[in-house]
């Protein structure tokens, strides 16, 4: 009977010490970013189940202006293993007086030099933590979309990839990956891209996490 209790022991203790060592070596990873970022997530969380935790900073990352104000309520001091993150799309929106989208008559949101600045500063919060920085850079924008010209994404990409090579940070260039991406999964005159699309997306940013892991 004791033979019993002692193997009984012994089995829940290897499989605590197992599952334990399993828990341990599961990975954190944050993804912040826009609704572009929020489209991919679930792509790469199931594509990186079980052995990584993918988590999303709560609703749209907007642009370096909410990164600025958010960033640390959004790691959260917790211990991360990869952060990427993206902002660009809603710094080049242009809104009129009445804050709708209008790049006619309207301002835009984050110039190029504030754009520069206010990355400078999240990146610098962010290497605060120990994780591994990857950004992403913003993909593209299609003729006639609502509130931005197509010609801004390789502007503010420009600036970003001049932030992240100054710090070290490996870019991810899903900017390119658009071009060819989109026109074929994505409605007319839209930033946005189909699930199709979102998944294609996802295979790149996986690529970039399992190298970074």
């Amino acid at each position: 009977m004791a033979s019993r209790k002692f193997t009984l022991i012994t089995v829940l203790a290897l499989t605590f010490f197992c599952f334990a060592a399993t828990q341990d070596k599961v990975k954190n990873v944050l993804i912040i970013g826009d609704s572009i970022s929020i489209g991919y997530t679930p792509f790469v969380e199931k594509a990186l189940a079980p052995g990584v935790s993918i988590a999303h900073n709560p609703g749209n990352g907007g642009s370096t202006v909410r990164g600025l104000d958010s960033i640390e309520t959004w790691t959260d001091k917790r211990q991360w293993d990869v952060i990427l993150f993206n902002f660009g799309l809603h710094d080049m929106v242009y809104k009129d007086k009445d804050n709708k989208y209008d790049v006619l008559n309207g301002k835009i949101t984050v110039s190029l030099e504030d754009y520069k600045k206010n990355l400078e500063a999240i990146v610098a919060k962010l290497r605060e933590t120990t994780a591994k920085l990857i950004f992403v850079n913003t993909t593209m924008v299609p003729e006639n979309a609502a509130g931005r010209k197509m010609e801004d994404p390789a502007k503010y990409n420009a600036i970003a990839y001049e932030v992240m090579k100054k710090n070290g940070i490996e870019v991810v260039d899903l900017y390119t990956a658009s071009l060819t991406i989109h026109p074929q999964n994505s409605p007319p005159n839209n930033v946005h891209y189909t699930p199709e699309g979102y998944e294609q997306l996802a295979n790149i940013i996986v690529k970039a996490i399992r190298k970074a892991l």
